[in-house]
Order: C-alpha cells, then sequence, then structure tokens
C-alpha cells in the first residue's frame, strides 16, 4: 500500500487552491453544525457525488475541525498522482491481500489525536439525490472493532442548491457523535441515513 506523507508545504498549498477552486465554481459554502473539540482523533464520514468531494471536505478541515487531514484512493489512481500523498492520501487495493495492511493503517491513523480521516462509505460517486446510503462492508468495521482508544465520529453530508443564481451555493451539513464499545457498524450506518434524512429535510428536497 502507499501510505501518506504529509507535507506542511503541500497542506497550505492545498488549502488556498481549494478556495480558490470551490470559489470560482460555487458561489457561496454555508456550514450547518455542531461540534465540540475534545482534542481526539476524527472519523468523518460523508456522502461521494462529485468531484469536489475531498476538497469539500478539505476546507471544512481547516474551518472547523483543524486536525491533519487522511483520506484513501483506489492504489491504481493515486500510483498516477503521487502528489497527493503529500496533502494526506494514502491507498487501498481492494480484492487483495494488501487490502489488510490499507485496513490497518486506517487504525493506526485514528490513534493519533492530531489526525482526521475522510470515510465515503459508498466507495464510488453516487447521485447527490441519494435518499438511502449502504455502506460497502469492511473499513468501517475493521475500524470500529480495532481502535482500542477514544475517538470522535462526524457524520457530513454535502448539498447543492442552485435557487436563481448562476453559481450554485453548497450546503454543508455536520453532527458529532458519541462512540461506544459496543457501536457496531450497522448502527453508524442506520444513524448516518437519519442524519442524512434530515439534512435533505432541511434542504427542502
Amino acid at each position: 500500500m502507499i501510505r501518506a506523507n504529509h507535507s506542511k508545504l503541500w497542506v497550505r498549498f492545498s488549502k488556498y487552491y481549494t478556495k480558490l477552486l470551490i470559489g470560482f465554481f460555487f458561489r457561496n459554502i454555508k456550514y450547518s453544525g455542531q461540534y465540540e473539540e475534545k482534542g481526539l482523533p476524527i472519523l468523518m464520514i460523508s456522502n461521494h457525488f462529485s468531484f469536489y468531494d475531498g476538497f469539500i471536505q478539505i476546507l471544512l478541515n481547516f474551518k472547523v475541525f483543524k486536525r491533519r487531514f487522511n483520506f484513501m484512493m483506489l492504489e491504481k489512481e493515486l500510483s498516477k498522482n503521487m502528489i497527493l500523498t503529500k496533502i494526506g492520501a494514502s491507498s487501498i487495493n481492494k480484492g487483495k491481500r494488501s487490502s489488510l495492511d490499507s485496513l490497518d493503517y486506517a487504525v493506526e491513523m485514528l490513534q493519533n489525536k492530531e489526525n482526521l480521516f475522510l470515510f465515503f462509505p459508498q466507495g464510488k460517486i453516487k447521485s447527490i439525490y441519494t435518499r438511502e446510503f449502504t455502506f460497502e462492508k469492511g473499513l468501517l468495521s475493521h475500524i470500529l472493532e480495532n481502535v482500542k482508544n477514544d475517538f470522535q465520529l462526524v457524520y457530513n453530508i454535502n448539498l447543492i442548491n442552485y435557487g436563481n443564481k448562476l453559481r450554485p451555493d453548497i450546503n454543508v451539513y455536520y453532527e458529532t457523535q458519541v462512540i461506544s464499545t459496543s457501536t457496531n457498524a450497522e448502527e453508524v450506518e442506520r444513524e448516518f441515513n437519519r442524519f442524512a434524512k434530515a439534512c435533505f429535510s432541511n434542504q427542502g428536497v
């Protein structure tokens, strides 16, 4: 597997590049959520609907959580864009024996209070209008079963609203969940769907 290799210079560059990119294609970002700083590592679970995913979460992290940003992508894609390791990308090779190393790496990241690990439970891009989220099996279960320290779980749903404007707004919703030793992947999936339903309702769609 390919591990992240954070560079302060590239992380700083990603912040300004992302602001320019999002600012060019979108009119405004509206943040709505609650978060209490506890000095713990964070697992953030988000919907996955576009090219802009990742960039949106980078800005959310800089604004609210202020952690070292980590995310996982397919090894064949990351190997073509190794520069992404400098802003927190690591790899997974699904269906291969090496994927176990990637699962253990995710657990390792969540043992450090400076880290935020972004997880897209759908595994691939789906319609922004997806209402019922079915989680891919494996990664989340492995994390919940093997991370022994405390961490915070954050749900994030991002939706787009055009209204009567040329450029749309991004509505960024987030919610902090409490994790206990009995929390399992099915419970997280159920609670994420509850949160997503509330976000769509607030959006009026």
